[in-house]
């Protein structure tokens, strides 16, 4: 049987005090040579950290809960990434569970991950209203990410202002009619571009096509491209990335065969493959990396308890090919 790897073994191989290197295990802050020293003979030697003795040493979990919808989107997973980023920075760990957009699951994953005696709940693009939330009670500090509350930090998008720009850009750009691409069943950030988008449609006087698909199936393309040709539409706002980049490649196709006009399409999230598909995506750049990093300096604050407040950030447009047409601009 292999020996069991003591704090000893890790000091004489990382040249760091014992002393320190236990601070460094209960989560204190050491400088950044000692901890990627502490590191590198943990991974060489196989130290296995006792969390559960730390955790009643301590009463701290040094543990971080994140609630995401799930984790096929690249929206969810950049959120992930950051966090865990950031978290292990400061010496803590994530705890990630999915909740499939499902209010009865993401209650009975904050029930679960409470269990682990979280320091912290991040949720993001939570599906639960303001008052099922504030009825959990919840203790620890909670902070949501793309959803609006009133009595937690909420870090978001000003997705109204991004529907309106893309709305703005995608007009000028075809001269034609634009239409919203959309599920009947949408959340929150979704309702409020589409939003933007008819705050600008009603500015210029043009029709508003708010064309929705059915959340249970797939995008029926038989469907869109009817309504495509019946509306005449010229345009297409997707509700993100990635159903816009299956949607121009559709369009495209059949442009190609020639059975519709060309179709420009943009989305939103500007998501690895808006830059890598043929023609590039036009798309807004949500910062999800700094929306997290607002998140994350929230926990920090010492004053966290104080009164929530909506944190909202603006995105930026991103003009491609997809959108390119007569008279482009932003």
């Amino acid at each position: 049987m292999k020996k069991k790897v003591t704090i000893l073994d890790l000091e004489r191989a990382s040249g760091v005090s014992k002393s320190t290197i236990s601070r460094y295990l209960q989560g204190d802050k050491v400088s950044y040579d000692k901890q990627t020293r502490i590191e590198e003979a943990i991974f060489e030697l196989g130290y296995v950290r006792n969390s559960f003795a730390q955790l009643l040493r301590t009463n701290k979990s040094n543990l971080l809960g994140v609630l995401v919808p799930d984790l096929d989107n690249p929206f969810f997973v950049t959120i992930v990434k950051r966090l865990e980023q950031l978290a292990q920075r400061s010496g803590k760990t994530l705890l990630i569970k999915t909740t499939r957009s499902s209010a009865d699951t993401e209650l009975k994953a904050i029930n679960f991950i409470r269990g682990f005696l979280v320091d912290a709940l991040f949720l993001c693009r939570s599906e639960l209203d303001g008052d099922t939330l504030k009825s959990l009670n919840i203790t620890e500090p909670v902070i949501s990410i793309d959803r609006k509350f009133e009595h937690v930090h909420s870090v978001v998008s000003n997705n109204v202002k991004n529907g309106y720009i893309m709305a703005k850009h995608l007009f000028r750009s075809v001269g034609g009619n634009v239409m919203f691409f959309s599920r009947f069943k949408e959340n929150l950030s979704v309702r409020e571009r589409i939003a933007g988008y008819e705050q600008y449609c009603e500015e210029i006087g043009a029709d508003i096509h708010d064309y929705k698909y059915d959340n249970t199936a797939s995008i029926d393309f038989n469907r869109l491209t009817d309504y495509i040709i019946n509306h005449d539409i010229k345009g297409i706002i997707s509700r993100n990335d990635n159903d816009a980049v299956k949607i121009l490649s559709v369009v495209n196709d059949l442009a190609y065969k020639g059975k519709i006009e060309k179709v420009r399409v943009c989305g939103f999230d500007n998501i690895p493959l808006s830059e890598q598909i043929v023609p590039k995506l036009t798309t807004i750049d949500q910062k999800i990396e700094a929306l997290c990093d607002t998140a994350y300096d929230i926990l920090n604050q010492p004053k966290m308890w104080a009164e929530p407040r909506v944190h909202i950030q603006d995105g930026e447009l991103i003009i491609r090919e997809s959108s390119n047409g007569r008279g482009a601009e932003a």
